[in-house]
């Protein structure tokens, strides 16, 4: 009875015991999706594993990990993008197979840590994850956002920067239609 309990569970039983950082990318996520969902630990408590989980820059890891992100519940997904560091936030949403306004409006709502020097600079790769992934996210987001009467103090300036920015995109790409390619 218990071999067809180990069977079903697939994984070994020397992979429970394997430090976070030894696993595969699969292995982690489906430990943080656990962790999330059972509420065992709090956002901030979540936040290093998510670190850990997007560290690093192998092109199969990120493979897998885009496949393994289309299984995981909108609800966990939010979660994740709630709990994760402004820093990880521009990688873990291009992660997000269909991301919602939700997660869109947590993510640009995120504020830069006090110690950070040009927060101007975190907040537009932030704008830009979500700008990227769709424009009509992003722009119900920012919507959602400006009429929050309780919005982060910093969202108005950001969002003006970015609108800048993009303004000067496109008036660029006028005049230099095959730069981009």
């Amino acid at each position: 009875m218990a071999v067809a309990k180990k069977k079903k569970s697939g994984r070994k039983w020397y992979e429970r015991y394997l430090p976070f950082v030894a696993q595969s990318p699969r292995m982690r996520l489906e430990w943080l999706v656990a962790v999330i969902r059972k509420g065992a630990l709090s956002r901030e408590e979540v936040t290093p594993y998510i670190r850990l989980l997007l560290e690093g820059d192998d092109v199969e890891g990120e493979e897998a990990l885009l496949e393994f992100f289309s299984d995981i519940d909108e609800g966990t997904l939010g979660e994740m993008v709630a709990a994760a560091d402004i820093y990880d936030t521009p990688k873990l949403f291009r992660f997000l197979a269909t991301p919602t306004v939700e997660q869109a409006v947590e993510a640009l709502a995120k504020a830069a840590p006090p110690y950070e020097k040009r927060p101007d600079l975190v907040y537009d790769k932030v704008f830009q994850a979500v700008y990227s992934r769709s424009e009509e996210l992003f722009e119900r987001a920012a919507a959602e956002l400006a009429a929050r009467k309780d919005g982060p103090a910093h969202f108005a300036a950001a969002h003006e920067r970015f609108q800048e920015i993009l303004a000067d995109e496109r008036i660029l790409s006028a005049l230099y239609p095959r730069a981009r390619n």
